[in-house]
């Protein structure tokens, strides 16, 4: 046997201090939050709680939230849980207000994922604050009238129609044939800068290019061949130096017009008899 010295004995480990108040707290504030599965959401006391007018529905696989304003047959917000997992979430949360998407990537995980009480609560009070932009409000309000407009002649249809045509452009300008016609009608007999205060119609400079650019001699004999071809007649085409009209008119397809009473001007007054 020898005498080893204390000091070159291994010293003991400490005992590991147990846990704080805080971290056991917290552990159970965690475990308490997170939400494993779909049977185990179950936020409905908490969103009566501190919401009212609100209508909860709940099937096997979807959870909906409804907020009705104070005229109780309006529904301001609607929030949808599914049992739609993830890659790193059990449920799938989505919320609409006015039936518009509320961007979530601020508070969800990847592909809407929802994984506790903390982000379902976050993402409900940030919907309720949420300013819908204007061009997703206009957007919406296109794909109603659009929804409700069809193909009939009717008066009432035709203004539909005009108003959802001026809501696109307000969102994206891009002028069609039909939409320049419109505006070739107008100009110039009118203040067109003025008109264009009202609503969406090209700019000037451009429809100065397509009446500079217009061969009269080949609209008049496309309007000739195609009345010829559909009526399967005989025609007579009268040219008079008379002006009739001082704009453009669209027509079955076909541009005219744009005539001046004057010694250039080639066809000012066009009549077809049969």
């Amino acid at each position: 046997m020898f005498n080893v010295p204390a000091s070159c004995l291994p010293s003991l480990k400490p005992a590991p201090r147990p846990a704080k108040i805080k971290d056991q707290q917290l552990r159970y504030f965690l475990q308490k939050d997170k939400i494993t599965s779909f049977d185990a959401l179950k936020p409905e006391r908490n969103l009566q709680k501190q919401h009212k007018n609100l209508i909860i529905s709940r099937s096997k696989e979807r959870l909906v939230g409804l907020f009705i304003t104070g005229y109780i047959s309006e529904c301001s917000l609607s929030v949808i849980v599914e049992n739609k997992p993830t890659l790193c979430s059990p449920l799938t949360l989505s919320v609409f207000k006015n039936g518009i998407s509320v961007p979530l990537f601020k508070t969800l995980h990847l592909n809407k994922g929802l994984r506790s009480y903390t982000q379902f609560d976050e993402t409900v009070r940030l919907a309720i604050h949420y300013d819908i932009p204007f061009d997703k409000t206009i957007q919406n309000v296109v794909t109603l009238l659009q929804a409700h407009t069809s193909a009939c002649v009717d008066t009432e249809e035709k203004k539909l129609v005009f108003l959802t045509r001026q809501l696109e452009l307000l969102l994206q300008k891009q002028f069609s044939m039909n939409d320049d016609c419109f505006a070739l009608q107008s100009y110039p007999k009118c203040n067109y800068e003025q008109f264009r205060d009202f609503l969406v119609l090209p700019c000037k400079r451009k429809l100065q290019y397509i009446t500079s650019s217009i061969d009269k001699d080949q609209v008049l004999r496309e309007t000739f061949d195609k009345v010829q071809t559909l009526q399967q007649k005989n025609v007579l085409l009268l040219v008079n130096e008379v002006q009739i009209r001082p704009t453009v008119l669209f027509s079955c397809g076909l541009l005219s017009g744009m005539a001046e009473n004057n010694r250039d001007c080639k066809a000012t007054s066009i009549l077809i008899t049969s």
